[in-house]
């Protein structure tokens, strides 16, 4: 799923910087808490760690993942704007709902607008784009350690474990899952770096965490106003990794 808020155009190189400084005979095995498209994950993934366990809080594409993973996905051959309509009403959890909610809408932002709309003269085929992107995906999930999970970052105990989190950036539009605490993810990570191998994706980060590494990433959707800012790796100053 290619979205602005996703790091599938630098998931490889983030999975990269992280692997060569935490291989997987280091620890017990990877947990991404805010997997949501899984720009990263599935980058991870070639490097044959123990365990491996996704999360998010977003329900509908947890179950996206599960059911593709289960082979329980049953996509429609053509996708329009009534059935993208229909399902932005339709109740949660709905592996479908995230079908339309973020492959079929505008920048990836969940219901924003349908995509397809966007095509102009281009001949496009979002939908067609998008169910290969799935196809690619199940074949990399469907491995008997990967789990997904439909819970929050903060239900999890880990231990020597490797940790990659991308949250809900600070000062960004709101996420569709509500509100989200910074000062207590921070704190969290503070103490989960204690006995586990930390990485934070994120634009800023309080001073007692430190980048190992950044690079620009454009974050606004029209080409006539587009930016960029640093997208930035953080760890523990004081945990395992420094």
């Amino acid at each position: 799923m290619k979205y602005l808020g996703a790091k599938h155009l630098i998931g490889n190189e983030i999975a990269s910087v992280i692997y060569n400084k935490i291989n997987p005979t280091m620890v017990n095995g990877y947990i991404e808490p805010f997997c949501g498209s899984l720009g990263v994950f599935k980058q991870m993934i070639k490097y044959n760690y123990n365990n491996y366990i996704a999360s998010d809080l977003q329900h509908d594409i947890i179950l996206l993942w599960q059911n593709l993973q289960n082979n329980e996905l049953n996509l429609p051959i053509a996708f329009n704007q009534e059935m993208w309509n229909q399902l932005k009403k339709s109740d949660s959890p709905n592996a479908m709902k995230a079908v339309a909610g973020f492959g079929m809408s505008f920048g990836g932002k969940y219901f924003s607008g349908y995509i397809q709309k966007y095509a102009s003269n281009s001949n496009r085929d979002f939908y067609k784009e998008f169910k290969n992107s799935l196809n690619k995906i199940q074949k990399i999930i469907q491995k008997p350690n990967i789990k997904f999970y439909n819970k929050s970052y903060n239900s999890f105990n880990p231990n020597n474990m490797l940790i990659y989190c991308d949250p809900p950036y600070h000062n960004t539009t709101q996420y569709e899952t509500g509100d989200f605490n910074t000062d207590e993810f921070w704190e969290l990570m503070r103490k989960w770096s204690k006995n586990n191998y930390v990485f934070i994706s994120e634009e800023n980060a309080p001073d007692d965490f430190i980048v190992v590494w950044s690079k620009d990433k454009r974050r606004t959707l029209d080409s006539k106003t587009r930016s960029y800012k640093i997208e930035k790796l953080f760890v523990y100053k004081y945990g395992l990794i420094c």
